[in-house]
């Protein structure tokens, strides 16, 4: 997420058919940065939260830019804005009363679920990345539809989406509902742009069956893998991918291994 978002910036700076930024979370949670570092020191809460990544590199922004959080939940919520309250400061912001500012970022948070997330605002010069990272697949927080609306709106629109597919042993689940995984994707594609492609990374020998879905400039292919190699060989992980316009069959095949069991897919 930080290559991911920290390109974006540097990118959109340079664009001159872009005239401001849009990014929204659809799972921000509490902000709460629970891991060490092996010496017991306390990890960036900046590089190691979604809503702490999206603020540290919405500073860096030489165009307007907003920052949307979404959080359903209202505990989590009023925890999400304690948070902020100690750690934006530390990074620049202050509170007009409404919003965190900084520069050209402004921070907003809302207490609904991401799936009701609004696009006003968003042009055709509007560059929009979307993090929809929920506790497990069956939390999916992206209403159908959903992408093609932000496509109708700009073709400059990126997205990354986390995929729990066995967290607590959701993949014990009837088939037909596991089926539903396939159309989530699916989603995805409507109107995909020629300039864009999806890539889907597996975790290997994962029992939760983590895996990530993220929507790409083609031109970029190699950058983000190499920016998902790094990212899971930090934690000794290796991953399993593939670009659904290069290689559609293995995209198919990582998906069927996620969303079915084996004999399911023996059976397929």
């Amino acid at each position: 997420m930080c290559e991911i978002f920290g390109r974006e910036v540097g990118v959109a700076a340079l664009k001159s058919d872009v005239d401001n930024l849009f990014w929204i979370d659809l799972t921000a949670g509490d902000g709460v940065v629970d891991d060490q570092t092996q010496d017991g020191r306390p990890l960036p809460w900046e590089k190691n939260c979604s809503p702490g990544i999206l603020a540290y590199y919405a500073r860096g922004s030489l165009k307007p830019i907003t920052v949307v959080l979404y959080e359903i939940k209202t505990a989590t919520f009023d925890r999400l804005e304690r948070n902020l309250m100690r750690e934006l400061p530390r990074l620049g912001y202050e509170y007009d009363g409404d919003e965190w500012v900084c520069g050209n970022a402004r921070v907003r948070l809302v207490n609904k679920s991401g799936a009701e997330a609004t696009l006003d605002g968003i042009t055709d010069r509007t560059a929009v990345v979307v993090s929809n990272d929920p506790n497990a697949i069956t939390d999916w927080a992206m209403r159908r539809g959903f992408t093609a609306e932000i496509r109708q709106r700009t073709p400059w629109f990126r997205s990354i989406s986390t995929m729990g597919c066995n967290v607590g042993g959701i993949k014990r689940m009837e088939y037909d509902e596991r089926l539903k995984w396939f159309a989530l994707v699916e989603e995805q594609r409507e109107r995909l742009p020629a300039h864009h492609d999806l890539i889907i990374a597996a975790i290997e020998n994962d029992a939760s069956q983590w895996a990530y879905l993220l929507c790409e400039p083609v031109k970029w292919r190699s950058k983000a893998v190499s920016a998902i190699e790094r990212a899971f060989g930090r934690h000794r992980l290796s991953v399993e991918h593939a670009w659904l316009r290069v290689e559609p069959s293995k995209f198919r095949s990582i998906q069927e291994r996620l969303f079915l069991t084996k004999r399911e897919r023996g059976s397929a």
